[in-house]
């Protein structure tokens, strides 16, 4: 009961901790301005937007189907495809943003005693994803130096650095490890699968690289329909940045938190806070729409079909 009673507090708390932040916003900004920036940007071309954030999940579905079958799940790709926007539909709408991944590693592991797997599967892709976002950051202010503060610049060029020492390096870590502390080594042996399989290594990095350029590209085109002056390199270089803040678990999945980034890194380039705003509700409401459409798939049943059964059908 104390748990339960917990949980819901959290949930609250966090709840009210995005409506006050938002609230808080929205009470900076001329309303009239922000009206005129909704109005100002053009359906075509949220319509362009939201269709390359959708190719983006469904690459990010191919990139799991690959991940996944290294650990030697089965099944095809389009029942991974089902899965993972079922996934997006609950990490929008769950109180955390991973509570589509517990069901995600649900469904892929029923029927099969593999749940440890499961989860590794749905970390890479993660892991990935997030790996992706602050290689093209990084290349991002290589690219286009002085787009932001040095800092922010050194920040995400020491993330890239030690992300391409991890991809390269880790093999070497385990087995180092596997020698020195056995039970860390043993740890790392299911990770490790990526490594002995290069195609499923080079298929996340190289997929998640697209998923990411695209869903970042899909900001920027939305920038540019408002006729904001930043670069596109601005956005790929401060979107990671803002995400990075959203999977804090302080808020409703990161509302308020991401508006206020969108607002702050937009500032710095003499933005108004009321584009700011719109831009960022903008992109929200695409991850919404494309979250909607998992919703209606977990309506309809499409989650209920096991892995397994293809299998025994084959």
């Amino acid at each position: 009961m104390r748990a339960k009673l917990s949980v819901t507090i959290k949930f609250l708390l966090k709840i009210g901790l995005s409506v006050c932040l938002l609230a808080w916003l929205i009470s900076r900004t001329n309303l009239d301005g922000l009206l005129t920036a909704f109005l100002d940007l053009s359906f075509f071309a949220w319509a362009v937007a939201f269709l390359m954030y959708l190719a983006s999940q469904v690459i990010g579905s191919i990139r799991w189907y690959f991940l996944a079958h290294a650990l030697d799940f089965s099944g095809p790709w389009s029942t991974y495809l089902r899965y993972y926007f079922v996934g997006m539909y609950f990490n929008l709408f769950l109180p955390t943003s991973v509570g589509g991944d517990v069901l995600k590693m649900h469904y892929i592991s029923r029927g099969e005693p593999k749940k440890l797997r499961a989860t590794y599967s749905i970390l890479a892709d993660r892991l990935f994803g997030l790996a992706a976002m602050f290689l093209l950051g990084a290349g991002a202010v290589l690219i286009g130096r002085g787009i932001l503060p040095r800092y922010f610049e050194h920040l995400l060029c020491v993330a890239g650095i030690c992300i391409i020492a991890s991809l390269l390096g880790l093999p070497l870590a385990y087995k180092l490890l596997g020698s020195t502390w056995p039970i860390f080594g043993k740890r790392l042996a299911v990770p490790m699968v990526f490594w002995e399989k290069p195609k499923a290594l080079l298929a996340g990095l190289s997929l998640s690289l697209i998923l990411q350029a695209l869903g970042m590209g899909a900001v920027a085109l939305l920038a540019k329909d408002m006729g904001l002056s930043p670069p596109a390199a601005f956005y790929f270089a401060a979107f990671p940045l803002v995400a990075i803040l959203t999977i804090l678990p302080i808020s409703f999945n990161g509302i308020g938190i991401r508006e206020g980034g969108f607002i702050y890194f937009l500032g710095l380039k003499g933005i108004s806070t009321e584009k700011a705003l719109t831009l960022s509700l903008s992109f929200f409401a695409i991850q919404v729409v494309a979250g909607l459409i998992g919703g209606l798939g977990y309506a309809f049943g499409l989650h209920k079909k096991l892995l397994e059964d293809y299998t025994v059908k084959m």
